[in-house]
């Protein structure tokens, strides 16, 4: 049978010229394939190069049949919200009669209904079908994954379970190649700096020898020493910075080595409480959220509802971001720890180790690293920096740190991670024991976590 995709030769960069995937060859038909890997290597630009809406650097694609692909970014038709596009752009493709459809992060904004409406017409597809996604529900229906890693690209067959393994042991090896480049650098640092120092010392001997020659050369060689001091402290400086981060990687190989398991460095939650009586919260002339009493204290609530219902609204208003239209929230705000959506209240120009060595020292800071499966090249970099994801990992993390803290309040943390990324969070809001509220449409991921109770929205509430 003739492939619908027949790729020979791809290789594939970001437009700054950084390499994405080299010599790729794939051939695709009626089957259904994932394309799974971290954020940023390169699946989404494939997707686009098949489905011929990009070219490639070098290589071929030849198509035979009809294509038609979804992007993950929908900007059409512009009154609707992003859920309600995606979902009117997966019907549309699922209707078009395709013989192979390309599908980036479908699931992405979909609520429950959306969800359940395009697990149906995957179950039903019968065409080809190339997916990227990092949904566990969604992957469950797939069965083969091609995985994309800088190292080279490969498939997986089996559960997702199966493939999630294969992914904590590729986060493993990055991480473990990133502290032998750390560890190569200091040695390259340290020889550069041995050769600067004696450098310096020969020409601080030759000055001594010329100090006698004249008063005025004497006067400049002063004017010289005080910018040499200067320099010095910035060297100093430098000097004190690179260590650390030196003294930080040594403490992260020690760290992954035993590993702390996260219930030691998940803190205890403080006592505290989030009280609302009889809420209500709209957007504009709209009534979204009414009559409500909620009380919070160590209990584990979630959001649910449709796009639109006011989950985000109501958590805006819980911690205090946005004003009740009627009723009272009563809280400390320095009890709720409060992550946005893609950590967008967390765009921070200090990276997660400069936060978190407020608090700990290098041990601390590559304990808590390694129980929550962090990269220390993420951890390094500014937060603004860092995908939405990212970002929204590395907020719970830095939140653990804040003293006083009894709530947490999380709207979709599972946006825009990788399976690795999920499954950690995961594993971190689970060893969480004081009180969380959470807006999610991830059902996988509120099953994983446990919540004691749904407060359910209802788009006809206004």
């Amino acid at each position: 049978m003739q492939a619908l995709i027949d790729a020979r030769g791809l290789d594939l960069d970001t437009p700054d010229g950084r390499p994405l995937v080299r010599q790729l060859s794939v051939q695709l038909g009626r089957e259904r394939v994932a394309l799974v890997g971290r954020n940023g290597v390169g699946k989404s630009t494939l997707l686009r190069v098949l489905a011929g809406d990009d070219r490639p650097t070098r290589g071929s694609v030849h198509r035979h049949g009809r294509l038609v692909r979804v992007p993950q970014d929908l900007t059409e038709p512009a009154d609707k919200s992003p859920g309600e596009r995606r979902r009117l752009a997966l019907e549309a493709a699922f209707r078009s009669g395709a013989d192979v459809l390309l599908l980036d992060e479908p699931t992405e904004d979909l609520d429950a209904e959306g969800r359940d409406a395009l697990f149906a017409a995957v179950d039903g597809w019968r065409g080809g079908l190339v997916v990227v996604s990092h949904d566990r529900e969604l992957l469950d229906r797939i069965g083969a994954y091609f995985v994309m890693e800088e190292s080279g690209c490969h498939v997986v067959s089996g559960t997702v379970d199966e493939l999630l393994a294969t992914r904590r042991e590729a986060a493993s090896h990055r991480e473990e190649a990133y502290l032998r480049t750390l560890k190569n650098l200091a040695w390259e640092e340290d020889k550069h700096a041995r050769v600067v120092r004696r450098r310096q010392r020969k020409k601080a001997v030759g000055r001594i020898h010329e100090l006698d020659r004249s008063q005025s050369r004497m006067r400049l060689n002063m004017r010289r020493s005080a910018a040499q001091v200067s320099q010095a402290k910035v060297r100093l400086g430098a000097e004190a910075r690179r260590e650390a981060r030196h003294e930080l990687a040594r403490a992260m190989r020690r760290a992954l080595q035993v590993r702390l398991p996260l219930s030691e460095v998940v803190p205890e939650p403080a006592e505290a409480r989030l009280s609302a009586r009889d809420l209500a919260v709209s957007a504009g002339e709209r009534t979204l959220v009414e009559g409500l009493d909620l009380r919070i204290e160590r209990e584990r609530i979630a959001l649910v509802g449709p796009n639109g219902a006011g989950k985000t609204s109501l958590l805006e208003t819980l911690v205090g971001e946005r004003p009740p239209a009627a009723g009272r929230v009563r809280v400390d705000p320095l009890t709720i720890g409060w992550i946005a959506q893609g950590g967008a209240n967390w765009c921070l120009d200090e990276s997660l180790v400069e936060h978190l060595a407020r608090y700990v020292d290098a041990d601390g800071i590559a304990a808590r690293l390694a129980a929550h499966r962090f990269p220390l090249a993420l951890a390094e970099r500014p937060l603004a920096s860092l995908s939405p994801g990212e970002r929204t990992r590395a907020a719970l993390i830095a939140l653990f740190e804040r003293p006083g803290l009894a709530i947490l309040a999380l709207d979709e943390p599972t946006r825009c991670l990788d399976l690795v990324g999920v499954e950690a969070l995961g594993e971190a809001v689970a060893g969480w024991r004081g009180g969380l509220v959470v807006a999610s449409h991830d059902r996988r991921f509120l099953a994983d976590i446990g919540v004691d109770r749904e407060v359910v929205l209802s788009a006809a509430a206004g």
